[in-house]
């Protein structure tokens, strides 16, 4: 995968450490913009990491109790989207097997952290 742009590396920062637990839109923003990034790709594979990177992101939030609640829920809300991603990329029974392994990480995890979650 390429190297980040400085401004995409920032809001990557911002989603990790919930920099701005107001703001939920910051999710569309950083998504949208990695999409920008991926526009020129034409490699699934490199799609595939990409999308798996944005996945492993939001789960690294969801689980940092260091991180606002608020952030960790707006998180879990929106960590289907690079999984839907990945869903669409689906080709292979190796790859349906991959996307169910990431599922069944993030119900593990957040089965985990449930009660962090709650108010």
């Amino acid at each position: 995968m390429d190297t980040p742009t400085p401004c995409l590396k920032l809001i990557r920062d911002k989603i990790r450490f919930g920099q701005e637990p107001d703001n939920p839109t910051l999710v569309s923003l950083w998504l949208h913009a990695e999409q920008n990034e991926l526009d020129h790709h034409l490699s699934t594979h490199i799609l595939r990491q990409s999308y798996e990177a944005q996945f492993y992101l939001l789960l690294e939030a969801i689980v940092d109790e260091l991180v606002s609640r608020q952030w960790r829920c707006t998180c879990l809300d929106n960590i289907y989207r690079p999984l839907s991603c990945l869903q669409k990329l689906s080709n292979s029974k190796a790859s349906c097997e991959r996307i169910r392994d990431l599922m069944k990480e993030l119900a593990v995890t957040s089965r985990y952290v449930e009660h962090s979650l709650r108010m």
